[in-house]
């Protein structure tokens, strides 16, 4: 099964009654408390080889990659993250000359937007491996559920240097890689303000995070909500240093997408001036199921949902 089969397998084990208000395909399972207020949880590991290699990650930076991809995930639901387990995987006796500097790196990150680490496992592994369970909550969760036709298509920041990185230390050594592209891809920052602000103003029809790549993690919302989408090449922002491929299916950028009724555009310029930050419209939710990209040459090219899947091996 590829990894998209293997979800939808495992739906029919869920349990999906109240008070879980929802679980499948989102970025946090969400459990409704009272009337607004939800628990939020998620879970992500990070495992060597597959994820990172200890000849260009620190224990430091894999701790705040395990914490950012996680709070990216709290991040994408609109909430604010509170408490963390690990469950931490060695080939090798736990030796504080790399624990103490993950755990630094993974505190540190947490205690940045309020949560704490409280508890998890230990065990031998044949490799490293880290698994963060991240509880957060939300007066107002926001789910990939609930864009429609005409929704216009936001990205928080410019995309692909997660991906650029990963190219360019097949061939270059470390030292060699721009600053913006190493920090894109050992250290990326999850959208926990941004998240809040559009939970806040219930301003967001849908989101996620983009973890997977733009294109296949705008497919997970299109078909939540059995529409398409079109994508205007000239406006999707992209890292220097990146190229439009990595912008489009390169996978752990960590920005929001996110999807907003034309008439509530002022409000995005409002939370641009109160975050000092600029958000990208790229596009357009379209009623027919398919990707569109419109070029700088204003050619409508079909495109399919391309990025990463753990069990794709075609």
């Amino acid at each position: 099964m590829t990894e998209k089969e293997w979800i939808a397998y495992l739906k029919k084990h869920l349990f999906e009654k109240p008070p879980v208000f929802k679980t499948y395909n989102e970025d946090c399972t969400v459990i409704q408390k009272e009337e607004h207020e939800f628990l939020l949880i998620t879970t992500d590991a990070l495992v060597e080889t597959i994820h990172f290699k200890l000849d260009y990650y620190s224990f430091f930076d894999l701790g705040v990659k395990l914490a950012n991809s996680n709070l990216s995930d709290i991040a994408a639901c609109g909430g604010e993250p509170e408490w963390a387990l690990l469950t931490l995987g060695s080939p090798i006796p736990v030796d504080v000359n790399w624990a103490e500097p993950f755990l630094q790196g993974l505190n540190q990150s947490l205690n940045k937007f309020g949560a704490h680490l409280v508890g998890g496992d230990t065990v031998k592994s044949p490799f490293f491996f880290f698994n963060l369970t991240l509880f957060g909550k939300t007066n107002f969760p926001i789910l990939r559920k609930g864009a429609k036709e005409g929704d216009l298509i936001f990205v928080s920041r410019p995309l692909g240097g997660s991906s650029a990185f990963l190219r360019m230390v097949k061939t270059s050594p470390l030292k060699g890689i721009p600053e913006n592209l190493k920090k894109a891809h050992l250290c990326p920052e999850p959208e926990i303000i941004l998240g809040k602000e559009l939970s806040s103003k219930n301003l967001a029809t849908s989101a996620i995070d983009i973890s997977d790549g733009l294109l296949l993690d705008l497919w997970r919302i299109c078909e939540e909500n059995s529409v398409g989408a079109e994508l205007l090449q000239e406006a999707i922002p992209i890292e220097p240093g990146a190229t439009l491929e990595d912008a489009l299916s390169g996978g752990e950028d960590y920005a929001l997408l996110f999807t907003v009724s034309p008439s509530n555009l002022h409000q995005i310029g409002e939370i641009e001036t109160k975050l000092k930050r600029k958000f990208f419209c790229i596009g357009k939710i379209l009623p027919e199921k398919d990707l569109y990209l419109v070029s700088e040459k204003k050619e409508r090219l079909k495109l399919k949902p391309k990025g990463f899947d753990h069990f794709n091996f075609k």
